[in-house]
Parts: C-alpha cells; sequence; structure tokens
C-alpha cells in the first residue's frame, strides 16, 4: 500500500516536470532531407530564413532545432547532427530575436 502510494507521487512528480519542461519550449524545428520545417511554436520568419540558409550552406541533412526560454533568456538547443559552427550561428540569430514582447504602435 505505502509502496504504490510512492509510486503514484514519484509518477505524478515526473509528470509535473515534463510538463514543466515541456511549457518552456517555444518553438521547434526539424530537418528532413535538407529541408526546415516548422514542429512546434511560431518561430520568427526572419529566424526561418536563417536557419534554411544555414542548413542549405552546411549540408545538414537532419536533426532537430528547439529554442527554449531560460532565465538567461532564449537557448536554443540541436541535435547531435548538426555541427557546432551551425549551431553557433543559429544561437546568434536567435539572440537578435525579440519572442514574446509585443511591439508598441507609435502614435500620431
Amino acid at each position: 500500500m505505502l509502496l504504490a502510494l510512492l509510486l503514484m507521487i514519484a509518477l505524478l512528480l515526473a509528470a509535473g516536470a515534463v510538463l514543466i519542461w515541456q511549457v518552456s519550449i517555444i518553438f521547434s524545428i526539424e530537418i528532413k532531407d535538407g529541408q526546415p520545417r516548422v514542429r512546434r511554436g511560431g518561430p520568427p520568419k526572419a529566424f526561418q530564413h536563417t536557419a534554411r540558409d544555414v542548413v542549405r550552406r552546411y549540408g545538414i541533412q537532419q536533426g532537430r532545432l528547439t529554442a527554449v526560454r531560460r532565465q538567461q533568456g532564449l537557448q536554443l538547443r540541436g541535435s547531435a547532427s548538426i555541427p557546432r559552427e551551425a549551431r553557433s550561428e543559429l544561437q546568434h540569430a536567435l539572440q537578435r530575436i525579440k519572442v514574446g514582447r509585443k511591439r508598441r504602435k507609435k502614435r500620431r
């Protein structure tokens, strides 16, 4: 009985951790056959164009890019099939993007 209760609590904690982690994901791009496709979220068009250009230049055929919100800002996570240079270039492009901030309209 006690073991079943502890197991249920552990499963609930694990589910909560996964849920919190999923909420922190801003967008995800999957690369198949050299073509990046948005799988989750809505990355800005400028980042999509940069990702398409980097994938073409480095000849990346498959992989995944995920933008995660951290306290320091947005962080890009990439699969092992994406070269380090390409990831750093995409991380730099991601830092220039202001995600989640609304633009204020100018008054006339």
